[in-house]
């Protein structure tokens, strides 16, 4: 029967809490109010089952879950969606749901405690393994739970290993007794677990590691493949150029060689498919690996091969699921997990379409923009170890009264929390000799042409954003025009080619400046140098420029096919007379380029980790040059006030992941999403002014004082308009009028008679 709840209560927002409601009480709220919006069909399952057992489907989604009821706040409340297992409420919207749907139809509760003994998860706070005694046989039930159960009938974690005799004693005793499957799967989990920690120390020995592949491992790298076998499904996050590869690789052989895997299947970037097959073949004793690549049918027939290894694009992968439904391996390798850190896109969903008993999950920036992402990242290893997500984001993030973050605290807690479940190690923690990093910043100037039509775009990026600030919304069209203005201040810092494509009416500085730089380079030394840029188009200037003057380079950019990229690579790696190589971001996870020693910046990216993601290209284990990372910044354009932000983003990686400061507080027109850390830098009273970062009384002064004409006086009332509307500003206003009269009032006579305004 189809039930749909309209509720007359308040609605209540999902950001933030109502001052009089508790966490827990308001996250209970919001369940109750979900399930009064959706439209499930209810129905109580059959007589095979017990009483106050429901299922419970969703028309929409096709998605469909079976609910216990005993009543409300029953302990014996269950439910099999994601989110009761983890929100630690005791309820969802499905419980919430099947409850609305009891008292419309009138219908009686069944709370009575039922004939039979039952194990279970409580999922109601801290999981835990539970006896629940029946009627029947409770005495006997008793005796027998005693040496295995605390008094509050809790699993003791020493019993685990005696379960099964458990097992077998309750059911001669009761017939009925039931262990549901995650209680049982619980169980297991944990006794696999104590039995990996007990083979990994007995048997896996640092001189066992060194014989298992063709290479030795670090000691760091040792206890990284320690770490993911005990824990079964683990994250390796080293910074970039530690060696996740092999740590990956050598925990699949331990399974392979334990008899504990059959099967491993490695999902990677497009780029990597053709390096891990070499890595493996390289670094194993004669395993063959297989790429699945090839039209969609052909995909299909390669999942079913016999190879121990499998390697598959993301993308290939996203298709395939379509067709497949589920994917089965006993061990998973991801590599650059970070790509899926929004939970809701298409290949997210994909991956977590993959059955694997095991999981080893690669990421040097498992932490790029937001800490929610992190969230995500860690539910494909383990959904309980940061959930519920509302119990984070409360303990975490620091907010204003509209919900907006304003800073990051407890970020250490996050570490504890993670230490189960993922291991990460920075090149000054293991103390890798690696020789020193120089990074620098270059202001380049930008042409006329390019500050013309930079700033012309600035201006309209600065009317959205003070209507932004103004009313919190903007509509689809000018989200879509924002973000494309945005990208287009990026291109023309680089050059105006990189719009138009016009090579007869180019403007940049950048491209001679690089110039500059690459000669200087290829003459004073020997050294080899890497090009990033995020555009092609600036890339292919450079590459251009080389062409002109006989340089030889190679060029690695999406459009290059994967059976390809291996052969650039090798050319740059392995021949003297190649020396410069040239990349979009297309290179910048996953390659092993250190054999350069220069990595030069075009431009710079939104993200610090695809940042760092390039320079690990080349600073990482194998380097042994000293290292010069030099990023060009055109001079007054968008790109100068993304290098704070990059600074602050990297702040919050490491007070999360690397031991850095424990609380990070952002000024309001920094950070919390895009839109406000954009804002603050468009949204000064005079939009196209180069004071930006002044106050408004300054500005109001410097701006209109001294031009003494009607345009300063329209752009003070403009501004004056724009600053009414923002309460912030409010309070400036009276001394940015009062700087503003007296430094007019010494104007020239000829000013003021040809300006007759009054204020």
């Amino acid at each position: 029967m189809e039930t749909s709840n309209i509720s007359t209560e308040r609605r209540l927002s999902n950001t933030v809490k109502p001052a009089e409601m508790g966490l827990e009480e308001w996250q209970v709220a919001l369940r109750r109010q979900q399930a009064q919006r959706e439209r499930f069909v209810i129905s109580e399952l059959g007589p095979l089952f017990s009483p106050g057992e429901y299922q419970v489907r969703n028309p929409k989604t096709r998605s469909q879950y079976k609910v216990i009821y005993r009543g409300a706040y029953s302990p014996w409340n269950y439910c099999s969606c994601p989110d009761f297992r983890t929100s630690g409420l005791g309820t969802c919207k499905h419980v919430e749901g099947v409850k609305l749907w009891l008292q419309a139809q009138g219908k009686t509760v069944l709370d009575e405690t039922p004939d039979y003994t039952s194990i279970y998860i409580d999922y109601h706070g801290e999981r835990s393994i539970r006896l629940r005694l029946g009627q029947k046989y409770r005495q006997e039930m008793a005796a027998l739970a005693a040496d295995y159960f605390d008094q509050a009938y809790v699993l003791r974690p020493e019993a685990y290993t005696r379960f099964d005799t458990f097992l077998e004693k309750a059911r001669a005793i009761d017939p009925l007794f039931r262990c549901y499957p995650d209680a049982l799967e619980e169980v297991i989990s944990q006794r696999e677990r104590l039995q990996r920690a007990e083979l990994v120390e007995q048997t896996y020995t640092d001189e066992t590691l060194d014989a298992l592949l063709t290479m030795k491992l670090y000691p760091y790298q040792k206890e990284g493949v320690r770490f993911a076998i005990k824990a079964g499904k683990a994250i390796i996050a080293d910074e970039m150029g530690l060696g996740k590869t092999v740590q990956a690789i050598c925990c699949a052989e331990i399974y392979l060689r334990e008899k504990m895997a059959e099967s491993v299947l490695i999902v990677c970037p497009n780029s990597l498919k053709y390096q891990w097959k070499g890595e493996i073949e390289r670094w194993t004793k004669g395993r063959e690996a297989l790429i699945i690549e090839g039209y969609a049918s052909r995909r299909l027939e390669l999942y079913k091969a016999s190879a121990p290894y499998k390697i598959v694009s993301y993308q290939s992968l996203a298709n395939d699921i379509k067709s497949l439904s589920r994917i089965a391996t006993d061990l998973l390798i991801m590599d650059e997990v970070q790509r899926l850190k929004n939970w809701h896109t298409q290949l997210a969903q994909a991956v977590r379409r993959i059955d694997s008993h095991y999981s080893v999950l690669l990421s040097g920036t498992p932490l790029e923009n937001k800490l929610d992402e992190l969230v995500s990242i860690v539910q494909l290893a383990d959904p309980y170890c940061l959930a519920p997500l509302y119990r984070f984001r409360y303990d975490h993030i620091v907010t204003d009264t509209s919900g907006k973050a304003i800073g990051y605290k407890n970020l250490g807690d996050i570490r504890d929390k993670l230490k189960d479940t993922l291991i990460r190690r920075t090149k000054q923690s293991v103390q890798l000799q690696l020789p020193k990093r120089t990074d620098q910043f270059l202001l380049v100037p930008m042409t006329p042409e390019q500050t013309s039509r930079h700033e012309e775009l600035r201006g309209a990026v600065a009317r959205l954003a003070s209507k932004w600030q103004r009313t919190g919304s903007l509509s689809e069209e000018e989200r879509r025009r924002l973000l494309l203005m945005l990208g287009q201040m990026r291109m023309l810092a680089d050059s105006t080619f990189v719009i138009d494509q016009n090579q007869e009416s180019r403007h940049d500085v950048k491209v001679s400046e690089v110039m500059n730089i690459l000669c200087d380079a290829l003459e004073g030394s020997e050294a080899k140098i890497v090009v990033f840029s995020e555009w092609e188009r600036m890339a292919r200037l450079v590459a251009t420029e080389l062409d002109a003057r006989g340089i030889r380079y190679e060029f690695l950019h999406g459009d290059v096919p994967a059976k390809k990229r291996d052969e650039l690579i090798n050319r740059f790696q392995n021949d003297a007379d190649c020396r410069i190589f040239l990349s979009t971001d297309t290179g910048s996870t996953g390659l092993n380029l250190q054999v350069a020693s220069i990595l030069i910046n075009l431009d710079l990216p939104w993200n610090p980790a695809v940042l760092e993601q390039r320079v690990g290209r080349i600073y990482r284990i194998g380097q042994e040059m000293p290292v010069q990372v030099l990023s060009l910044v055109s001079k007054g354009s968008i790109e100068e006030s993304m290098i704070e932000r990059l600074r602050f983003k990297r702040s919050l990686f490491e007070g999360a992941l690397d031991g850095g400061d424990d609380t990070i507080f952002l000024s309001e027109d920094r950070f919390k999403n895009f839109m406000e850390s954009l804002a603050p830098a468009f949204t000064s009273p005079l939009s196209n002014s180069p004071l930006q970062g002044e106050d408004t009384a300054e500005l109001l002064a410097k701006e209109v004082s001294p031009r003494g004409d009607s345009e300063g006086v329209k752009l003070f009332l403009t501004s004056l308009r724009d600053i009414l509307q923002s309460p912030e500003k409010t309070r400036q206003l009276a001394e940015a009028i009062n700087q503003i009269l007296s430094l007019t009032s010494d104007s020239s006579p000829k000013g003021k008679e040809g300006n007759n305004y009054e204020l």
